[in-house]
């Protein structure tokens, strides 16, 4: 368990790392990155409004699941 902690820590920090160096080689990239943010965030709004806190996060966590469990060839 604490390997996987460990492990999901790490992902984190790579894409994070990974998505700065993106935006600083290729700076016509954030308007498109700040745009992709406005429409999650519109998203998650939209979602709490229509099915409630705790209902959302159960469709966030599954959707996790779902593409982490995912088989791939």
């Amino acid at each position: 368990m604490f390997k996987t902690i460990i492990g999901i820590i790490l992902m984190i920090f790579l894409v994070a790392v990974v998505g700065s160096l993106l935006l600083e080689q290729f700076p016509t990239l954030v308007p498109l990155w700040e745009e992709l943010k406005m429409h999650i965030g519109t998203l998650y709004e939209s979602s709490l409004v229509k099915y409630g806190t705790i209902t959302t996060l159960l469709l966030i966590v599954a959707i996790f699941i779902m593409v982490g469990s995912s088989k791939r060839m």
